[in-house]
């Protein structure tokens, strides 16, 4: 099914340091290579929706400068629509500082510009209803709840990634989704808890479906009858996590996009998270829909 998904937030270039271990407090470290790719959850997102074979597009804002123009660049090559995307002048675009070890484990930091403006009046939010399922991040809370008012209006899925370190308001977004997913760091962020099931009760209040991705130790999320279910992750020999989690976000999305049930839709979600964990090389390792098959079949 070629279904079409709207992906709303952020996109970025991350510049990725390979090192021997992430530092610690101080001191230095010396860096085993250097590379540019695209990266931000949004962008990431929609670029796994194009790669397992789903019509993306990016509604997002960038500068007019080298950065913004080489982001978009990167989302074409994937064969992401970004011809809806705001350009603000002046603006700096965000990019970020990626270490990453030996193990797959990672330290970002993010230049999120404040140039980039919240309105997010012109989304173009009539596109909507030729759409499947819209997903956003939580790094622009108005984008997001304005994609997800329309959406959910439309009857369509409204997919949060809700990860930590974003805007305090964050809970608006998750109250605006239909499906909220959480990094464990962001549940415990937003809900003020670091158990993650009581995270996801208290969440539950405000989503009507709401998980948490919890890294080699799989996922939760509440059950239809109130429980809260587990699904473990694929094992696989992670090389880089970078990204691993717009991947899922992503996949994610596209399954429900296609009429699969959401517990379906995770384990579709983890699969394809776990295949992009075995590669490296940013958006290089992004596996296809046949491999994502392969893994399923395999159990």
């Amino acid at each position: 099914m070629n279904v079409r998904v709207a992906c709303v937030g952020g996109a970025v270039l991350d510049r990725v340091y390979e090192v021997a271990a992430l530092p610690g407090t101080d001191g230095k470290s010396r860096a085993s290579s250097y590379r540019e790719f695209g990266g931000g959850m949004a962008g990431n997102a929609a670029v796994a929706i194009a790669r397992l074979g789903g019509q993306a597009r990016w509604w997002g804002r960038v500068g007019d400068d080298a950065i913004g123009a080489g982001v978009l660049a990167g989302l074409a090559a994937e064969g992401v629509a970004t011809d809806e995307t705001r350009v603000v002048e002046g603006a700096v675009s965000s990019h970020s500082l990626v270490l990453s070890d030996a193990e797959g484990r990672r330290a970002i930091v993010l230049y999120r510009s404040d140039g980039l403006d919240p309105d997010a009046s012109w989304l173009p939010l009539r596109a909507v209803g030729g759409l499947d399922a819209v997903l956003a991040d939580n790094r622009w809370i108005d984008g997001a709840v304005a994609a997800f008012t329309a959406a959910r209006a439309a009857g369509l899925p409204a997919v949060l990634d809700a990860d930590a370190g974003a805007d305090p308001r964050s809970r608006e977004a998750v109250q605006a989704a239909s499906h909220a997913i959480f990094s464990e760091p962001g549940l415990a962020e937003i809900y003020g808890t670091s158990d993650p099931d009581e995270g996801l009760r208290r969440a539950a209040a405000d989503a009507p479906f709401v998980a948490v991705t919890l890294g080699e130790a799989g996922l939760r999320f509440l059950g239809a009858q109130g429980g809260i279910l587990s699904l473990p992750a694929f094992p696989v020999r992670a090389v880089e996590t970078v990204g691993a989690g717009d991947v899922f976000h992503g996949a994610f999305a596209l399954a429900l996009a296609e009429g699969q049930p959401a517990e379906a839709a995770l384990r579709f979600a983890a699969a394809t998270a776990a295949l992009k964990c075995r590669g490296s090389g940013g958006r290089a390792s992004y596996p296809d829909r046949a491999a994502v098959e392969d893994l399923l079949r395999q159990g």
